[in-house]
């Protein structure tokens, strides 16, 4: 796409400035990857529009390309209406987000039954469809269907597999796929198209200059970890409290990193990168923010993403793990999400350094992985 833009005033401006460029256009490199965004957010049909193979499951959530997908069959038969009516009753399908035992069994048969759908929505409403069992007639529309109880068991979402019967079924009749989507965004490029509005409408017009004021009066440090990050000014943000953002009265903002910032209720759906949260960490740790550790702390400092692993060491009384700490690989440093320095054990959320942890004798885990095999993964922390 070429844009033709008027920059005759600020030609003006820079003239006496000496020679300047002129003529130059600029090219959209993004077009298949919206195209992509908005595919998903109204449902892909698996087996035609997308194969099971390009499906990534391999660090437990599901994406593909890139994106954040979940699986659910819109076929709902003779259920149709009673589904539309109330997407929790038993008869309703599940929607998957993990690589759980039904996507397994999909990959070892090479096949799936049903036809699935793949999609990105995140306002826990699912285009259905059906033929009603008393008239025959067709009938679609859109219904809440919840999550899968097996992937979140999978995951350990919030410590879903030590939860009681109850509190289980409690917890997916209120489960927030925008939530979810955002705990587990690290391992993605974004998070899904449909939460851009979220984030960037409401803000006044004098915003930017008005956050900038607050970070520069607090000298870029966190209100919340008490990090400093003057030299990474990028990764402190103004958080609204109370989560209306024409409301910039003192009392409602916050200075919070981007990591703190990404756990505060009302903060608009933050997409926070791997890398960032791992340089948070780093600064925490030069800082001496780590001084003391203990479980709550390490929850409250860890990426999202590894929550539930977090989760499932603390109630095994597994060793505490360490944040924020980096080994010179021939002059490149390379951050580990978590470790154990002692034994030598790490958990990456981006496993491309894996090999080389390897070769300095580390034992290197993803999430998915040390959760799957925690009997072979807390024999080597122990």
């Amino acid at each position: 796409m070429k844009l033709t833009v008027d920059l005759s005033a600020l030609y003006r401006a820079v003239a006496p400035l000496g020679k300047i460029v002129t003529d130059f256009s600029i090219k959209s490199q993004s077009g298949g990857w919206v195209d992509i965004g908005e595919h998903l957010i109204s449902g892909m049909i698996l087996g035609k529009d997308v194969q099971l193979d390009d499906i990534d499951g391999s660090q437990g959530v599901l994406h593909y390309n890139g994106h954040q997908v979940m699986l659910y069959i819109p076929d709902q038969s003779g259920f149709i209406n009673q589904v539309l009516a109330d997407g929790k009753q038993k008869g309703a399908k599940r929607v998957h987000v993990a690589e759980c035992k039904t996507i397994i069994g999909m990959r070892e048969r090479g096949r799936f039954n049903d036809r699935y759908d793949v999609i990105s929505r995140i306002d826990g409403l699912f285009p259905v469809f059906g033929s009603d069992y008393h008239s025959q007639q067709d009938v679609k529309g859109e219904a809440k269907l919840v999550v899968c109880q097996n992937c979140l068991t999978l995951l350990n979402h919030k410590n879903f597999s030590d939860l009681s019967w109850g509190d289980k079924t409690e917890f997916v009749n209120n489960f927030s796929y925008a939530n979810f989507f955002e705990t587990y965004s690290s391992y993605f490029k974004s998070l899904p198209q449909s939460t851009v509005g979220i984030q960037s409408g409401g803000y006044t017009p004098d915003w930017s200059a008005i956050s900038s004021k607050l970070r520069n009066e607090l000298d870029y440090t966190c209100e919340q970890c008490g990090v400093n990050l003057t030299g990474n000014a990028k990764l402190l943000h103004v958080h609204h409290i109370n989560g209306n953002k024409a409301d910039n009265s003192r009392k409602n903002l916050r200075a919070l990193c981007a990591d703190c910032h990404k756990k505060q209720p009302h903060h608009g759906h933050l997409y926070v990168s791997n890398e960032d949260t791992q340089r948070i960490n780093e600064y925490r740790r030069e800082q001496h923010k780590f001084d003391v550790f203990n479980y709550e702390n390490i929850v409250q400092c860890t990426d999202s993403a590894l929550e539930g692993l977090v989760m499932k060491c603390q109630s095994t009384s597994l060793p505490e793990p360490e944040l924020g700490i980096a080994i010179n690989n021939a002059g490149k440093m390379i951050s580990m999400d978590l470790c154990w320095p002692r034994r030598k054990v790490a958990v990456l959320i981006n496993m491309t350094n894996a090999q080389n942890l390897r070769k300095h004798g580390w034992n290197v885990f993803s999430a998915f992985d040390a959760l799957n095999n925690f009997y072979e993964f807390q024999a080597k922390v122990r």
